[in-house]
């Protein structure tokens, strides 16, 4: 019914949409009849004086009273069914983002994705309350008042009828500079969100290189260039403003009280006529500015619609396979599989996955270690169903994870990255995302097994301490701690460490060495290292060279083997012993 993409309504904006068009076509007979019956009223003036006034004032104030309800329920189904799609659009873009996962930010800037589904989206606002209900009542009105003026006076109505048609000429005529004006503020919009928002992330990083004055200049110059396609849409708006209302509207309300008056000199209609005329009139006028309007607030919602469709049909990395299940939740440690499992980014002309084929056993500590690029990562999203292999399959427990839902999988798994992410509000709050029922106890314990009880106790405010904007109230050992606490609190069969000691000093890695051990125990662990120092708790280890496996073993058994990770290790142990060289004399 309303020719956009299914997703961007919901069967409460169809309902919405339905009672503001039933409710605005119906305001059309009810308006000619008003203005009929006091063209009547004021005839029998002439004729009757006050007694005609009294005879039709009480259906006079009945059509205004009806009038005044129908505009009523006609502004209440336009603005319901443009909040029920807001809504709507809003959870499909928070959806889509959960579904494309980390991968999303490597394609789209998340100012730009943030800018879409708040200010963009309040642009639907216009096309769902605006466009979709009055296009079709501004079509019927025009009809419908012609109709009635002719069957008042048809010389009157042949001169109204001859305006029906400029207007939507005039507007389309300048459609497709509109259109694309529209696009290119839409862009301009979200490309300046992501540069604010990435500049106020980055402050630190700005001042430290002196760089804050020319991110500013860079952004001015961004706002004077949507100010300038900003002042372009005005100044096309307004020309339709001038156009419509200052010309067109005018004239033609002026074309109706002129004709009527001669034909009624002429002593073909009577004052009551004319006075209905000229009312319809002002209505036929008010209308064509309605094209005008709702032809604005459909080209920009169009746009924004285009460009939310346009990221809704993105494609998701991780298949959802119908009829997926839940593996056994008995709470014992879980074996992983990779077998031939290849993978590559969209657009990279090499695999970060090649023909990888490992295993972890239960309650087994493997390592998985190798340079920048190796893959190590990759993998990591892999386990988690951020992405899925392009080939090759991945097992929990022997079963597949095609079978496995997505949920599932997740629930099995504790990931503490190296950069844990903190969201804005108390320790509480951050460690109940693991478990959203936990009691004060529960948390309390967390924080001891994680080492960071001490720092809650000692804050005035306890579990409720804030940890500020990405945790940045804490220091970074405290936030690695945390997040421990988190991983803890979840108490899921598979632990993932991604380098958590590697911008702490020892004292702190000592701390988070004894609470990784208490999260550890009795949990099927991936290691994922850059120090070798980190793995020296892990009973296997598997090393990576551009996405392959290269080498798996025992420490022992890869040092006897003389290859990679003998070499790190020669490397690591040459650097130790290396002797400082002063600087030689001036």
């Amino acid at each position: 019914m309303l020719g956009v993409d299914d997703r961007l309504v919901t069967p409460g904006t169809l309902k919405w949409v339905k009672v503001g068009l039933i409710a605005g076509l119906a305001t059309i007979p009810t308006t000619i009849l008003l203005y009929y019956v006091l063209g009547l009223t004021v005839d029998g003036a002439y004729t009757d004086g006050i007694n005609a006034v009294r005879e039709w004032f009480w259906i006079l104030a009945g059509l205004v009273l009806l009038k005044a309800v129908l505009a009523w329920t006609f502004r209440t189904g336009q603005f319901r069914a443009s909040s029920e799609a807001k809504l709507n659009v809003r959870d499909q873009i928070y959806k889509k983002v959960v579904d494309l996962g980390p991968g999303l930010l490597g394609k789209r800037r998340t100012g730009e994705i943030a800018n879409t589904a708040t200010e963009g989206v309040e642009y639907l606002d216009y096309y769902f309350s605006v466009y979709f209900v009055q296009i079709w009542v501004a079509i019927a009105i025009p009809l419908f008042l012609v109709a009635a003026i002719f069957w008042i006076d048809w010389v009157v109505g042949l001169w109204m009828l001859a305006g029906v048609p400029l207007t939507p000429l005039f507007v389309g005529s300048s459609a497709r500079g509109f259109r694309r004006i529209s696009s290119q503020n839409e862009d301009v919009k979200n490309r300046n969100s992501a540069q604010y928002l990435d500049s106020i992330q980055g402050m630190s990083t700005l001042k430290m290189f002196n760089e804050e004055i020319r991110r500013g200049k860079q952004m001015e110059d961004d706002n004077e260039v949507q100010r300038k396609i900003t002042m372009k849409l005005l100044l096309v708006a307004q020309s339709q403003f001038v156009f419509l209302e200052l010309g067109f509207a005018l004239f033609s309300t002026a074309v109706a009280m002129g004709v009527s008056l001669y034909r009624y000199t002429g002593g073909f209609m009577t004052p009551g006529e004319v006075v209905a005329v000229v009312l319809l009139s002002l209505e036929f006028s008010r209308t064509l500015l309605l094209v005008g309007e709702f032809f604005f607030a459909g080209a920009l919602g169009r746009e924004v619609a285009a460009k939310i469709v346009e990221f809704l049909d993105e494609p998701v990395p991780v298949r959802s396979t119908k009829g997926a299940h839940g593996g056994r939740t008995d709470g014992r440690a879980i074996s992983i599989e990779f077998r031939d499992v290849n993978f590559t980014y969209p657009g990279a002309e090499e695999p970060a996955i090649k023909d990888l084929s490992i295993k972890l056993e239960p309650n087994e500590t493997v390592a998985l270690i190798g340079k920048s690029g190796s893959g190590k990562t990759t993998v990591t999203n892999l386990m988690l169903r951020t992405l899925d292999p392009q080939s090759g399959s991945i097992l929990f427990d022997g079963i597949p994870e095609e079978e496995l839902s997505v949920e599932w999988i997740r629930e099995q798994i504790a990931l503490v990255p190296q950069d844990p992410f903190l969201f804005f509000g108390t320790v509480a709050e951050n460690l109940r995302m693991a478990k959203e029922d936990a009691t004060d106890e529960e948390l309390l314990q967390a924080l001891k097994d994680a080492e960071l009880l001490d720092f809650v106790q000692t804050n005035p405010a306890g579990l409720d301490t804030m940890v500020g904007d990405q945790g940045l109230a804490l220091s970074g050992g405290q936030a690695q701690r945390l997040a421990i606490a988190r991983a803890i609190l979840k108490d899921a069969p598979i632990v993932i460490l991604d380098e958590p000691t590697s911008q702490i000093d020892v004292e702190t890695e000592a701390l988070l060495n004894r609470a990784l051990e208490r999260l550890c125990t009795n949990k099927t662990v991936l290691l994922i290292a850059h120090r070798l120092s980190t793995i020296e708790q892990a009973s296997r280890i598997i090393v990576m060279d551009h996405g392959a496996l290269a080498e798996g073993g025992t420490k022992e058994e890869l040092v006897a083997q003389g290859g990679i990770y003998a070499g790190m290790l020669q490397t690591k142990r040459e650097t130790e012993h290396a002797v400082p060289v002063p600087a030689a004399a001036v």
